[in-house]
């Protein structure tokens, strides 16, 4: 069984969208749609908080409601390609050590977004924004939370430290994840869209 997790506030047609995508998938999936405070509650949502909870509080908060072995994190600005999750599911299958997942995020105009995260000069970095698609990439250190599939036995009872709000909890959580002894991927595969990135439909 597979949990996606989609936090939205005040998301409308852009979640209808998203989910949209989710619903397309190859393989089945249970859709948490878990509206994060919006003035306008969706009616697809599965919980709500009555206030904004940050990206971190939501997403921890919503993962109470999941039981799922594999359970995903998919913005509500992003629309996925219908084999992402088929992708990304074989991967951990394949590998027992593999902690989290993602593919290579792509810009409407088919330039990358992100191919995971990359800290080697000191600073967090997406790495490949702007991109073509097809050119060298360095290796990721940690994955981004913008789409990505998590195996529970790793993440335990939360995602994460919700003193990040809603920047950098994904660094945190990659961190921590290795520091386990887990292992984390990204695909070479371009198989998420977002429409334009945008981190107020999340946290308000």
């Amino acid at each position: 069984m597979i949990d996606i997790i989609v936090l939205d506030v005040d998301g409308g047609a852009m979640l209808e969208e998203c989910l949209a995508s989710i619903r397309a998938q190859t393989v089945p999936a249970r859709i948490l749609v878990f509206d994060n405070g919006s003035k306008t509650p969706t009616r697809d949502a599965t919980a709500r908080s009555e206030t904004n909870l940050g990206f971190a509080g939501g997403a921890n908060a919503a993962l109470r409601h999941s039981s799922a072995p594999y359970v995903a994190l998919v913005n509500n600005d992003v629309v996925l390609q219908s084999d992402w999750l088929e992708q990304v599911r074989d991967a951990l299958d394949r590998d027992a050590q593999l902690a989290a997942v993602q593919t290579i995020i792509a810009r409407p105009d088919g330039r990358i977004d992100g191919a995971g995260i990359d800290i080697s000069n000191g600073t967090f970095r997406q790495i490949g924004s702007g991109s073509a698609v097809g050119e060298p990439l360095a290796m990721a250190w940690g994955v981004s939370a913008t789409a990505t599939l998590y195996r529970r036995a790793a993440i335990g009872e939360q995602f994460f430290d919700e003193r990040f709000f809603a920047y950098y909890e994904d660094v945190e959580l990659s961190a921590r994840l290795r520091a386990a002894g887990w292992r984390i991927a990204v695909l070479p595969v371009r198989a998420a869209v977002p429409r334009g990135s945008q981190p107020a439909s999340l946290v308000g």
